[in-house]
């Protein structure tokens, strides 16, 4: 009688790099600030908001 010995295989551990702070200039900030001014359709503010990694409590003051 053989005896099975169950091993668990441990994976290689990664460590990740902590993400690096997004910085925007005055020009940018008034960009994204114009563009969502100028949304008048439905999703446009949100479609802006996606495409800039931005949440809707960044624009509100």
């Amino acid at each position: 009688m053989n005896p099975v010995v169950n091993v668990a295989r441990v994976g290689e551990t990664e460590v990740v790099e902590k993400a690096k702070r997004r910085r925007f200039t005055a020009e940018d900030k008034r960009r994204i600030l114009d563009e969502a001014d100028r949304g008048t359709k439905p999703g446009e503010v949100g479609a802006l908001l996606r495409r800039e990694g931005l949440y809707s409590s960044h624009l509100s003051v």
